[in-house]
């Protein structure tokens, strides 16, 4: 005896994943940041800025250092300055009436920025929906085997 009410659902399911499954299955995105200037601010203990203080720049590639920029702080102690191309990783150097500091840092995070964009939540939930649909009917599928 075949279940008809079954089947009405399971094609119900089906049109309404159809009809959802355009929404979620568009183009797969990616984003990379791109850093266009690097901002340096350099003060004291009391927070009083580092003005016109000798700032050096050394740009760090394939664990070699080289001298990128030597300048100076404007008036409140800060400099700005476009990294070089290809390379992510600097050390700088501020330093003013002997005080000195030095720092390193990457411009692409820590671990950079080459991983693979993750799914958007609702994509996941509507997959997730999806396979369940699936295992729902692979069940009833299974159970009306078993009936006949």
């Amino acid at each position: 005896m075949v279940n008809y009410k079954m089947i009405w659902t399971l094609a119900f399911a089906c049109v309404l994943l159809t009809a959802i499954a355009p929404a979620a299955s568009a183009h797969r995105v990616y984003a990379q940041e791109q850093v266009t200037e690097v901002q340096i601010r350099s003060w004291y203990g009391g927070g009083d800025p580092m003005p016109n203080a000798d700032i050096n720049i050394y740009a760090i590639k394939d664990g070699k250092e080289e001298l990128y920029i030597t300048d100076v702080t404007d008036e409140e102690g800060i400099y700005y300055f476009e990294p070089k191309l290809g390379v992510v990783e600097y050390r700088v150097v501020v330093s003013q009436s002997g005080h000195q500091k030095e720092i390193t840092f990457n411009v692409a995070g820590s671990e950079g920025s080459s991983e693979e964009a993750e799914l958007p939540l609702s994509a996941r939930i509507v997959a997730g929906f999806g396979y369940l649909v699936g295992l729902a009917g692979f069940g009833m599928y299974l159970s009306a085997r078993k009936t006949k």
